[in-house]
């Protein structure tokens, strides 16, 4: 019997192309919504709240809009920096071809950062999301403080691999409504293109042992035990090789434990326990 559904199911991920019909779709610019432009491309974010500032990052085929339901709690004791990745939502694209790069998105969000005089900064991501933020605490050390990565990867696995090579082909998937609204149709379609090319993409993301030993931030590592997309071998690889790593293994708690009915809550604590020094 199935544990659970949430809207990051591995079934959500592949054949909805990460829009689940049950999410509101993409919001205008909101009353805090911004621009920021690095060589010629736009990205948006959302700033918010005060304090040290959090960097939170989506995962792939979303927007900044999955936040939402957590932006109240963590926006009293943090400046939340909230944004679409480059190619999503709000934010140009940064390619045009079927390779989507996590380590190129991060080296244009490091120049998000750097416009707005950010040079110390927590940052939480989620899948890709979560890539970027260790590609950032790879390439920048000193930019990232803490870092909590939810439902990330090393590699793409052969379990990945074989998901999207059987059910993500967007020949077969047409686009659906939320997609639309969410990216438009040209990013929405590049986006199913890109996430198609991930089943033979190699090298983004990579992280060896030997890189991860270079990451100088406080890392929580939070995982489901039932991750459909990333085996949570994933999770321990990076427990093991990054020093002082704290590791949270979610029952139930599939690619996104946060979102799995009744987390929510749990989730907020927990990583604001982190953040602010209490573990």
């Amino acid at each position: 019997m199935r544990k659970h559904t949430s809207f990051l199911s591995a079934s959500w991920v592949v054949v909805s192309f990460l829009i689940s019909s049950s999410v509101p779709a993409q919001k205008p610019v909101g009353p805090n919504g911004k621009f920021a432009t690095i060589n010629k491309i736009k990205f948006y974010y959302e700033d918010t709240g005060r304090g040290m500032p959090l960097l939170l990052l989506h995962g792939f085929g979303r927007t900044g809009s999955d936040w939402e339901p957590f932006k109240f709690e963590l926006s009293k004791s943090h400046r939340l920096i909230t944004m679409d990745l480059p190619g999503h939502g709000r934010s140009d694209q940064m390619d045009t071809t079927d390779v989507y790069l996590h380590k190129k998105a991060a080296e244009y969000i490091i120049g998000v950062l750097d416009a707005l005089r950010i040079d110390s900064a927590n940052i939480m991501g989620i899948s890709s999301g979560g890539f970027i933020t260790l590609y950032i605490a790879t390439i920048r050390p000193a930019l990232a403080k803490k870092i909590v990565i939810i439902g990330g990867q090393v590699y793409y696995s052969e379990t990945t691999r074989n998901i999207i090579s059987s059910v993500a082909d967007p020949d077969k998937n047409p686009l659906n409504q939320n997609q639309v609204k969410a990216h438009g149709s040209q990013k929405a379609s590049l986006l199913a293109r890109q996430f198609w090319n991930f089943r033979k993409l190699y090298g983004d993301p990579s992280f060896t042992p030997d890189v991860l030993a270079t990451v100088k931030a406080r890392a929580l590592i939070i995982h489901g035990d039932d991750d459909e997309i990333a085996p949570v071998s994933n999770a321990w690889e990076m427990f093991q090789n990054i020093r002082g790593a704290r590791l949270w293994i979610v029952p139930n708690g599939g690619h996104v434990p946060p979102v799995v009915p009744g987390n929510e809550n749990d989730f907020t604590r927990r990583v604001l326990e982190f953040l602010q020094g209490k573990w």
